[in-house]
């Protein structure tokens, strides 16, 4: 069973469902069923669809409930049914949702044709070959199900007459989950459609979902391909992207009945494409979707932890908007369903503030520019209070030389003056990153670093943490990027000090390394490069101890260095920029080496 997994990368790929309860159309990149708790009431089944701007959550209501594919079925029964694999696909022949790890039975969610008399969407399977399942996971029933050595399976099966409508309102708009198919599967990788590509559907007015579906045989993609592309597309990006596809183990059942349709007006040959029954569209039951929430991805934020703590959720996370509101607890399936969404929500979200910071530079001098902004996870200790530590949202954003936290229920910035409102403004060059290794962590968040400020009355060292290690790097390299362009819009820096009983001022210069000047004949005492640079040291409190080489050409191991000891107030202060500089000097010898050896290889 295939998954149409399109991520939700620039150039959008959209998908326009028209809703019955609405005069105009939504454009959605993505949807499916997932379940929904609130921690109050008992978990119900909704349906989840991203837009390029908000996350929309419909709860399903149903008004009628009828018998599923018209037969009436005993609620209380268990059965005994026998299943045989399919000689061409080798697979039982239908689809489940659920497990001890959801708050849901196992509950069969699609039937192919040749089992509609023995399995009804709606059952709940109680047992696999006479073995109790109702302990074992989505992950772990699917898993045993797949290790079946046999051509048959035993199943114990009982109809859920208040889950039958939820589930039989998924298996008619065919939406499936990764792990929600008893199929053969292939890993592969994909490509993402290129803009021309993107053009070409767009201009032939077809849907995302149009993309190979049904269950199908390692080594009949070029045949089901030509079905669907003429000669003239064959050679573009699209097909490459289809072909990929074809062996990806996941698809929505969306995209199946989408498919279909196409295949139908292209190709007239639907009956090699799909398995299921005309009766999969004949039910009564009608589903409506009410309790509509909508919510804006501008300055949200997704999080898989249990609220100010380090727990993890299983396959669920949460939603937190701008506005302060949240989600409720969006459980999925499985974690890789978890993991794609999570993934495509963010993508919108980063494009949402990517777009509202260039905005914002519009209105801001090229000195102040917004280089990067993003919410970060700090953990709190109350010392006055008897309690245990906590993680808070914070929001970060480097504008010019300066970082800016918003915390305390600042919102995230949205114009200039929202700068300006901020307390918390720190220059690049005097903060200090360290990350924190596996031994040195707090609890169990991963990817955790501490952020020490030279000025900061709260507390001058705080401990962040992102979720993903994707984060983290790309924080790094924005820190990176950030501290260079501070530096050299800077170029120099000078601290007042003591030096052999002398008022002096040393110069941290970009260009020239350390120097030292009398304040009073403004003579130059010394001066040395950043590579001359052997060590440093400080007592922690005032004073300062730098050891440099005598000459930089001479490398001799045994040629004595020169002792430095300084005295400066701003000790702190000093050692940040310190290593700002030569960090900065690091990053230009490492791209000059990278140039180099790009001119070499040429």
């Amino acid at each position: 069973m295939l998954l149409l997994t399109l991520l939700l990368h620039s150039p959008w790929v959209t998908v326009k469902m028209h809703d019955r309860h609405q005069p105009y159309s939504v454009e959605v990149l993505f949807e499916d069923h997932v379940t929904l708790s609130d921690g109050r009431s008992k978990p119900h089944l909704v349906l989840l669809q991203l837009t390029s701007e908000t996350l929309i959550v419909r709860r399903l209501k149903t008004t009628q409930v009828s018998s599923i594919n018209n037969k009436d079925i005993q609620t209380i029964v268990s059965r005994n049914v026998t299943l045989k694999r399919h000689p061409t696909t080798n697979s039982f022949g239908f689809s489940i949702k659920g497990g001890c790890d959801t708050g849901f039975p196992v509950l069969i969610s699609r039937v192919v044709y040749t089992n509609a008399h023995l399995l009804h969407v709606g059952d709940a399977i109680l047992s696999i070959n006479n073995e109790d399942i109702s302990n074992l996971t989505h992950d772990q029933v699917i898993t045993k199900l797949r290790n079946i050595s046999g051509d048959q399976v035993n199943l114990t099966v009982r109809y859920m007459n208040d889950m039958a409508p939820y589930l039989h309102s998924t298996s008619t708009t065919a939406r499936s989950s990764l792990s929600s198919s008893i199929m053969p599967t292939v890993k592969t990788s994909f490509t993402l459609p290129t803009s021309a590509s993107v053009r070409m559907r767009r201009q032939q007015n077809r849907m995302s979902a149009e993309y190979p579906s049904g269950y199908h045989r390692p080594g009949k993609q070029q045949q089901r391909l030509s079905l669907m592309l003429s000669d003239q597309q064959q050679n573009t990006d699209e097909y490459e992207l289809l072909s990929r596809l074809l062996l990806c183990e996941n698809e929505s059942e969306r995209c199946r009945r989408q498919l279909n349709t196409f295949a139908k007006e292209q190709q007239q040959q639907s009956e090699s494409i799909s398995l299921l029954t005309e009766e999969d569209d004949e039910d009564n039951s009608t589903v409506d979707y009410v309790s509509v929430q909508e919510y804006s991805l501008l300055y949200a934020y997704v999080t898989q932890y249990l609220s100010g703590t380090d727990k993890l959720r299983i396959n669920s996370f949460q939603l937190h908007t701008l506005d302060g509101s949240q989600s409720g607890i969006i459980i999925a399936d499985t974690a890789i369903q978890q993991h794609m969404w999570i993934s495509r929500i963010n993508m919108v979200i980063h494009n949402l503030t990517a777009r509202t910071l260039t905005e914002l530079n519009q209105t801001l001098l090229p000195s102040e520019q917004v280089l990067y902004a993003t919410w970060i996870h700090e953990r709190v200790t109350n010392i006055n209070q008897n309690r245990l530590p906590e993680w808070k949202p914070i929001f970060i954003v480097f504008k010019g030389s300066d970082l800016y936290i918003f915390d305390d229920n600042k919102p995230p910035p949205l114009c200039a003056y929202d700068f300006i409102c901020c307390s918390r403004v720190y220059p690049i060059v005097e903060i200090l990153i360290e990350m924190t290794s596996s031994k040195h962590r707090l609890d169990d968040r991963q990817y955790c670093f501490t952020l020490t400020l030279s000025n900061d009355l709260v507390a001058q060292r705080r401990y962040l943490n992102f979720e993903t290690k994707t984060e983290l790097d790309e924080f790094n390299s924005n820190v990176q990027r950030s501290t260079y362009m501070s530096v050299y819009a800077l170029k120099n820096r000078a601290f007042g000090c003591m030096y052999q009983g002398q008022i002096c001022r040393l110069i941290i210069d970009i260009t020239k390394g350390f120097e030292m000047y009398n304040n009073e004949t403004n003579i130059i005492l010394w001066s040395f490069t950043f590579d001359q640079l052997q060590s440093s040291s400080d007592n922690g409190r005032d004073k300062i101890y730098f050891e440099f080489k005598r000459d930089l050409i001479v490398s001799n191991e045994n040629e004595p260095t020169i002792h430095i000891e300084i005295q400066c107030q701003h000790l702190r202060i000093l050692i940040h920029v310190i290593n700002a500089f030569l960090t900065v000097k690091l990053i230009g010898k490492r791209d000059d080496t990278i140039i180099q050896e790009i001119i070499s290889s040429d």
